[in-house]
């Protein structure tokens, strides 16, 4: 019997260091980005990179972006009079959310050999319609979603019929592709694809395949993805083949301070998606955990980028069940919102105010696969966020490009938006809510 852990994911707490780079993480230097003119690297960039007072350290020369690390505080300003040169500044690094695991929750765990998870839990599967979906098509693996996170736990039995690759990428240290840091990622996974049969839950696309990718690694005591990590993923995913992407991550930008730091990094990832894109990937990812909006001068990376399809997180209202009478969706009181959000799906919340805890507020949550990365054991979880709510788009997205495999990504994300429910408010839900069935049988 597998064991069953429930788990809330605090709100607010997915950050990002932009502007600031990952002091002392090497040797005391600083790690910067180097956006060169012309999306390409120039053949004297380490001679001019060093005259300026650094070290090219890693290049990306399908997108013309490369690493540096420097002990020299002035180095972003110099860097940024070489010629070739188009913009330098601190490289960025996502922190790991924070959670809380209720130790009376557990205790009073259903047991899943009574009450099968997606049976018993998982409304938000079938909020968004991917249970009518599957007279359609439940994916396939010629279809791979990468889940860029913390790694995927394999040899989960939900997942692990749909794993056909996986990797790790680092900028620091040695990684470990199998998730040694947090559940975050083999819970994202299940949502998008956890297969039937497994025992406990049921993702939106139960047969699509699964690429995991590790990008977190711990950084002076710190658990962390530095951009070049994600970008080193996301370039791999586009030179294997695969058609979708999930972040369940992301962090802030600031325009208004007049600082030219941050413009390198904002560069840079426009760069990387845009080369992502053109290969052929849709890219979806998490609209952010803070309550804000996103109008005017903050932009939540990598969501806000253009081209990408940006997730806000909603609950449901009144039960944690659907369908049910009355039923309604409320945004979630920690998700981002503004005219940036493209659509939005279930990321959970503890229900209405004076929902007693643990039961039933958990059952507002999300409830996917988990592994606890102390022990290693294998189990389900509930958690919260808009790291929920991005994995039913992403599924969703794969399972349209398994009924249409010819589909670019702007097609893909076109049929995303025109099938979604309109729930009213564009700020709040943006195109509305994800509707699988509708999405997979559009023409």
């Amino acid at each position: 019997m597998k064991r069953i852990i429930s788990i809330l994911a605090l709100v607010a707490i997915v950050l990002v260091t932009f502007g600031t780079p990952v002091a002392s993480a090497q040797q005391g230097s600083g790690r910067y980005v180097i956006v060169f003119n012309g999306n390409r690297i120039p053949g004297n960039a380490a001679n001019a990179i060093a005259a300026a007072g650094g070290q090219l350290v890693r290049t990306f020369p399908e997108i013309g972006v490369g690493i540096a690390v420097s002990g020299d505080p002035n180095f972003a300003a110099n860097a940024r009079g070489v010629r070739g040169v188009q913009q330098a500044g601190p490289s960025g690094a996502f922190t790991l959310p924070s959670v809380m695991v209720s130790e009376d929750l557990q205790a009073n765990a259903p047991d899943p050999a009574v009450d099968i998870g997606y049976y018993t839990y998982q409304w938000d599967i079938r909020r968004v319609g991917a249970d009518r979906a599957w007279d359609v098509t439940t994916g396939s693996h010629d279809v791979v979603v990468s889940i860029i996170d913390t790694g995927i736990a394999w040899n989960h039995p939900d997942l692990a019929p749909n794993v056909v690759y996986t990797a790790c990428f680092a900028a620091f240290t040695t990684c470990t592709p199998y998730p040694t840091l947090s559940y975050h990622g083999t819970h994202v996974a299940g949502t998008v694809a956890a297969a039937f049969g497994g025992g406990g839950a049921v993702g939106v696309g139960p047969n699509l395949g699964l690429a995991s990718y590790n990008v977190f690694e711990v950084i002076n005591g710190s658990v962390l993805a530095t951009d070049e990590a994600i970008w080193a993923a996301m370039l791999d995913t586009a030179a294997r083949g695969y058609e979708v992407i999930n972040m369940s991550l992301g962090g802030y930008i600031f325009f208004s301070d007049g600082h030219a730091d941050g413009a390198a990094v904002w560069t840079a990832w426009n760069r990387v998606a845009n080369y992502v894109r053109n290969a052929g990937v849709t890219i979806v990812a998490s609209s952010g955990n803070g309550g804000v909006s996103l109008n005017g001068a903050i932009a939540h990376i990598p969501g806000d980028l253009p081209g990408i399809i940006n997730v806000g997180g909603t609950g449901i209202r009144p039960e944690p069940t659907y369908p049910q009478v009355g039923t309604y969706d409320v945004l979630a009181y920690y998700s981002n919102y503004g005219a940036s959000v493209t659509l939005v799906a279930p990321g959970g919340d503890t229900g209405p105010d004076g929902t007693p805890w643990p039961f039933p507020g958990a059952y507002y949550l999300v409830y996917s696969t988990y592994v606890d990365v102390g022990t290693g054991a294998l189990g389900y979880a509930w958690a919260g966020g808009t790291s929920m709510a991005s994995p039913h788009v992403a599924a969703a997205a794969g399972l349209v490009k398994t009924v249409n495999p010819r589909l670019n990504p702007n097609q893909v994300e076109s049929i995303l938006k025109r099938t979604a429910q309109d729930l009213g408010n564009r700020q709040f839900f943006g195109h509305g809510m994800l509707d699988v069935f509708a999405a997979v049988t559009a023409r």
